[in-house]
């Protein structure tokens, strides 16, 4: 961040405003509690940091003609020429980005190499600081077509040099390397650059890509990661691996009680306390989906999800992640999860080939956590060996969200509160030092608030691009439509008035019944429903069977009202056969499922449980006295004894 912005509302030295009155952080209390003193009073107040978040979390937007709407993070419209300009710039800037104060020979050094002014380059930082990587695209203004790309042409040359000459076991110097440069640039009529620029492009690379390129598979081992070591790794947020596992225990429906397979589970962990941040489960096979609910869930503060669920207890762990690694499956490695990290500034980064102990500790928790679902009756244990005469979908007798409930309470009671033998102590004790301080080192403080949870599930969410219709946008033959997109009919692309213009939109997978529209000119999404809004509502794999099935009859071209008739007729067929058939059990569950968790999500994204007392009100009837009670340094004392 650049020196001289101001702390965020949760540091030390924030300011927010809580029931009319502004305050200023003070101190922390504890994981759910700050102290803080209201402007123009000396005495600290105790507030609960639920009801702070609350208070300055943006509330849903509705527009004049009653439509939701929320903002655009940037990153959607941006070509993928745009964006891998923007990464490039963005990789060449890393040094400065993360300095403090860069010195102003550092700044020279890469606006040269760069091509651009050191003004150019201070705007950068200062624009990334604020937008992220988007800020870093290249703009397009009228009339600038047709300008030079000497930079552009420079730029390849070196980089394949250096890739071609520097980055082989040939081992050649850079000296060497200057010479092949220069050939090609005088081949090209192009202006040679300077061996400096050329050794900084060198620097930039990581020790470990040239050790493996140079030195074949010694230097590769020389760099190698080893389970239990993440030097990076250095207060809570700052590095978390994500990873998905079956897990071990079959579960039953909520109509009838019989058995329709395993559940999924995706879990995010903080390596530096071994707490896990979030978790993500579902009876579908893990998708794109299921990494960024699970890592959205892990982000926000989670009181309100607890409260949604009925569930009475702690789990103050919240906040965006510096880095997340995460397996090179493809759930993972795939555009709408890497652009998303991107718009959120999260640094994801894939477990190199071939190396089964990169992951070390989410795969040591994942395999923990099926060992405690191995005491559930219906568990299939880890082998056949294992299981012997034992019938798991004869025994299941928990359903979905009693086994949700049932991980969330021991991860929180139980896997947080134990010590835990690498750390030699709790992981919600370690996770806290981290946050708040010991005696030994001092805390990194409470992380940055989210405050558009809305916009951080949407970047999560597939898109694509439709034009607008006279009866609205289709998405999957199934159109949707609402006022707001009137103006946009058939709309012609500023750039090509020959052809139509084509909007952005975005989906939950899980619920079809509604897609979120991206208004160009105002730069935020609107949310359209059904264009027919008797139709009910569907998931992407309930239309994906639907359209199946019509195939396999002969039926290759479908409209909306075909769709939703055999979608009701099969669902008809569904519930007869519930009691006979897991599958069918199985889908019916599914429509449960997802309903929940609609409602689940809202409430944590809304950060309040509609009808219950605020985390402020809960707090006042607990023995350590009412929050918003002002206390005299005795008081905090005793409070923090007791």
């Amino acid at each position: 961040m650049p020196s001289g912005d101001a702390p965020h509302p949760l540091a030390i030295g924030g300011q927010f405003a809580l029931g009319g009155s502004a305050y200023t952080l003070d101190s922390y209390f504890n994981l759910t509690h700050v102290l803080a003193k209201r402007d123009g009073a000396d005495v600290r107040e105790k507030l609960a940091i639920a009801d702070i978040l609350a208070a300055i979390q943006q509330p849903a937007v509705v527009s004049g003609a009653g439509t939701e709407e929320s903002t655009s993070s940037g990153t959607e419209t941006l070509s993928e020429k745009d964006w891998a300009e923007a990464e490039r710039r963005e990789a060449k800037l890393k040094l400065i980005i993360e300095a403090i104060r860069p010195s102003k020979a550092l700044v020279k050094e890469i606006a040269e190499a760069l091509g651009k002014s050191v003004a150019t380059i201070y705007r950068w930082r200062i624009v990334h600081a604020k937008k992220g990587i988007v800020g870093l695209a290249p703009h397009h203004p009228t009339g600038g077509r047709g300008k030079s790309r000497l930079v552009d042409l420079q730029e390849d040359i070196v980089d394949e040099a250096i890739e071609e000459h520097y980055l082989t076991t040939k081992k050649l110097k850079i000296p060497k390397v200057m010479e092949v440069i220069e050939e090609r640039c005088h081949r090209a009529k192009l202006k040679i650059p300077h061996p400096n620029t050329v050794r900084l492009r060198v620097a930039w690379l990581s020790d470990k890509k040239k050790a493996a390129a140079r030195e074949g598979r010694k230097g590769a081992r020389r760099h190698k990661a080893y389970p239990g070591i993440y030097d990076e790794a250095i207060h809570p947020n700052a590095v978390w691996q994500i990873d998905h596992t079956p897990l071990d225990v079959c579960i039953v429906d909520d109509v009838y009680r019989k058995n329709i397979g395993r559940v999924w589970l995706t879990l995010a962990i903080d390596v530096f306390s071994r707490v896990v941040a979030g978790f993500y489960m579902s009876i579908d096979k893990p998708n794109a989906t299921s990494v960024g609910m699970a890592l959205v869930h892990a982000i926000l503060p989670k009181e309100a999800w607890l409260a949604a669920h009925g569930i009475d207890m702690a789990w103050p762990v919240w906040g965006k992640p510096l880095t997340v690694h995460a397996d090179n499956d493809r759930t993972f490695r795939c555009d709408p999860v890497t652009r998303a990290a991107k718009a959120q500034k999260i640094n994801l980064e894939w477990r190199p080939v071939a190396t089964p102990n990169w992951g070390g500790h989410i795969e040591r928790l994942l395999g923990t956590v099926n060992q405690e679902i191995q005491t559930i009756n219906g568990t299939t244990f880890s082998n056949p060996m294992q299981r012997g005469e034992y019938k798991p979908h004869e025994e299941a007798e928990f359903t979905f969200d009693q086994t949700e409930e049932y991980l969330t309470r021991w991860l929180c009671g139980v896997y947080h509160q134990r010590k835990h033998t690498g750390l030699n102590r709790p992981p919600i004790r370690k996770y806290e030092s981290g946050i708040l301080g010991d005696a030994e080192s001092p805390g990194v403080g409470l992380p940055e608030p989210i405050t558009d949870p809305l916009r951080l599930k949407l970047d999560f969410m597939p898109c694509t691009t439709k034009t607008v219709q006279n009866n609205g946008v289709t998405w999957d033959s199934i159109t949707y439509y609402d006022p707001a997109i009137d103006k946009y009919i058939h709309a012609r692309d500023p750039e090509n008035r020959k052809v139509k213009r084509k909007f952005l939109l975005r989906r939950d997978p899980r619920d079809l019944s509604f897609i979120w529209f991206l208004d160009p000119e105002r730069d935020v999404y609107i949310k359209i429903p059904y264009r027919r809004m008797e139709h009910p509502s569907i998931t992407l794999w309930e239309l994906r069977a639907v359209r199946k099935f019509l195939r396999e009859a002969g039926r290759s071209e479908v409209d909306e009202e075909v769709i939703f008739d055999t979608y009701r007729e099969l669902q008809k067929i569904k519930s007869k056969a519930s009691q006979e058939t897991q599958a069918a059990r199985k889908e019916a569950q599914k429509k449960k499922m997802y309903a929940k968790k609609s409602k689940t999500e809202k409430a944590q994204m809304d950060g309040a449980n509609p009808g219950k007392p605020s985390a402020t009100e809960q707090a006042q009837e607990q023995k350590r006295g009412p929050v918003g009670v002002l206390l005299d340094e005795d008081s905090i004392v005793a409070l923090a004894i007791e």
